[in-house]
């Protein structure tokens, strides 16, 4: 049955212990009156190895935890997962990182950006906190953090990520998104569903009080993890270019014009090549965006970057 007062929090999770923080994380969010929340817990792992951990986590707390596994190693399944839990239940659903910890005015800040602004879809800021030993330049450049939205020459906010993110889901029972398991092991899924919604008339606000945080992994301060993110979410622009207008002419145009950015890009890393400056690593990965734009225009496979140690 749904519940008007009832919001559903859904995190995705495999293989992460530091789901159990991101649960402490919610049982201190202050709730407005007259509303409830419940979390469901979709575990992506084939072996179902959270199972016990949320158990007897959901067993000692005061917070309704659902535990569902959603198999396998495809972080689309268990976003539906997620998702159609919600549908039966609630209208609201915000999607929450499982390592991701939030302030304490997080959900009303949410739900007051989306009723003032009548939106189908609020998204909020989230901070990376980065290990000490992490280089520098990744810290000067801080592109682990998601501070504002991407507003598009339109001046509306056309797409999102989902880690900090609400759904009003009277829009999704009058449109049937769901997550697109193509993009599962790459991740851009989100980016795709958040278009497809703004195609079909949805609207996306952005609410700076619903701050979250998480902890950056060393390994994702690594040049090489994140050029290879930089073109994967290039890859996905170029596939919501094609959303867009998916003309011969349009594809053809935007191939010249992100080929033309990668090697602008390239010219102005090779200003630094000698210096080990944030404005360097900024530019090669500027190059890395531009190039994915233009292998996801030429329809070519993401590159897989979950699944095995995500």
């Amino acid at each position: 049955m749904i519940d008007p007062n009832v919001i559903t929090i859904g995190l995705c999770t495999y293989h992460r212990q530091e789901v159990t923080d991101t649960l402490d994380s919610l049982s201190k969010i202050a709730i407005p009156d007259g509303k409830q929340i419940q979390i469901v817990i979709a575990d992506n792992s084939v072996e179902a190895n959270s199972k016990a951990l949320i158990e007897d986590y959901a067993a000692q707390s005061a917070l309704a935890i659902y535990y569902l596994h959603a198999p396998a190693s495809n972080i689309s399944i268990a976003r539906n997962a997620c998702l159609e839990w919600a549908l039966d239940h609630s209208q609201y659903l915000i999607f929450l990182d499982d390592d991701e910890f939030v302030v304490e005015n997080w959900l009303k800040a949410h739900l007051d950006t989306a009723q003032r602004e009548q939106a189908d879809v609020v998204i909020g800021p989230v901070l990376g906190i980065y290990p000490e030993q992490a280089p520098e330049w990744v810290k000067a450049l801080d592109l682990q953090s998601v501070k504002e939205p991407i507003i598009a020459p339109s001046g509306k906010i056309e797409t999102a990520n989902s880690g900090n993110t609400l759904i009003n889901l009277d829009f999704i029972r009058q449109h049937p998104l769901r997550f697109d398991l193509e993009y599962g092991r790459s991740g851009g899924e989100d980016s795709i569903f958040f278009r497809q919604l703004t195609m079909q008339g949805g609207t996306i606000a952005f609410s700076e009080q619903a701050e979250a945080s998480e902890h950056v992994p060393l390994a994702r301060t690594e040049y090489d993890w994140l050029y290879q993110r930089r073109f994967r979410c290039g890859q996905t622009h170029g596939k919501m270019l094609l959303l867009d207008n998916p003309s011969t002419f349009n594809r053809l145009k935007q191939i010249l014009l992100a080929g033309a950015k990668a090697g602008f890009s390239y010219v102005y890393a090779l200003r630094f090549i000698n210096q080990e400056t944030s404005q360097k690593y900024f530019w090669k990965l500027r190059v890395a965006i531009h190039l994915g734009v233009v292998s996801g225009l030429f329809g070519k496979q993401h590159l897989t970057q979950y699944g095995d140690t995500h």
